[in-house]
């Protein structure tokens, strides 16, 4: 091919052929790698906030005894105490104590029931009162917070001496009428205080030996407590409290909803002793 006809090839292929803005494909490349990065930051901070729950997830577990605060914005309102209505969903205030000083906060699902402590239940039907309802339930849940000081050892209501501190109250759990040791008593801090865990289940001795008046423990707000049917699963905490045993108790039958377990952990989670206002 000679020169010339190189020349006039060159010129047709620039009217067939159109040169790129490279100063705008610049423009555009740095529009497209600045969206890269937005993406790429906003998949990462997905991650790493999916991560943060997983995390506190994983490290929240049955040995995790650290208080959890309830909500700033709740306003507690009185605990109605053994009315047996259902409560509203809220922060109530309970005295524990005969001592007015002392109260302690719980934040409830919808549903409840009010009794010494909380509690759920089923068994309720069209017409049925809670009281009713009880005849007929198949699992229940419940918490309370109380300062005991006596124990039944050796039957119904005949107590243990006067107890004055946390230890003698733990000591005479070791012991209590119809009761069994699932776990053993350990020191732990929990709700802000020392406290003693453990794990105790009814047995059928409270059916076998008690009739109306099935009382296990007693406690200075209230003259006796009832448990529900042997076989409830008591996980215990003998608070500290300027030297008051305070006892807390988070109580379970095994066939309960694990959805209801998942509430009544709540209900213990939220737990805070204040000063009475």
């Amino acid at each position: 091919m000679s020169e010339q006809q190189l020349k006039d090839f060159g010129a047709r292929a620039e009217t067939l052929v159109e040169i790129p803005d490279f100063a705008e494909l610049d423009r555009k490349g740095h529009a497209l790698r600045a969206r890269r990065r937005v993406g790429v930051a906003a998949a990462l901070a997905a991650v790493l906030a999916v991560a943060g729950v997983t995390v506190m997830q994983v490290h929240r577990n049955d040995v995790d005894d650290r208080p959890i605060k309830p909500p700033g914005s709740l306003r507690a309102r009185p605990y109605p105490d053994a009315t047996m209505e259902t409560l509203d969903a809220g922060t109530y205030r309970l005295r524990p104590s005969v001592d007015d000083t002392l109260s302690a906060e719980l934040t409830l699902p919808a549903g409840w029931n009010s009794w010494v402590g909380p509690n759920r239940y089923n068994g309720h039907g069209h017409g049925r009162t809670n009281g009713e309802a009880l005849g007929h339930m198949t699992w229940y849940v419940g918490a309370l917070v109380l300062e005991v000081d006596q124990v039944s050892r050796h039957g119904c209501s005949p107590y243990s001496r006067a107890l004055t501190t946390p230890d003698e109250v733990v000591a005479a759990l070791r012991h209590a009428f119809a009761t069994e040791m699932l776990r053993d008593p350990e020191p732990v801090r929990r709700f802000g205080y020392p406290a003693t865990r453990m794990r105790l289940r009814i047995t059928k001795e409270l059916e076998e030996k008690c009739t109306d008046n099935n009382a296990i423990f007693h406690s200075t707000a209230n003259s006796y407590i009832q448990y529900a049917d042997p076989g409830t699963v008591l996980d215990i905490w003998v608070v500290d409290i300027d030297g008051r045993p305070i006892y807390v108790q988070k109580a379970w039958t095994p066939n309960a909803p694990q959805a209801i377990r998942r509430e009544l952990d709540s209900v213990i989670d939220s737990l805070e002793f204040k000063n009475a206002e």
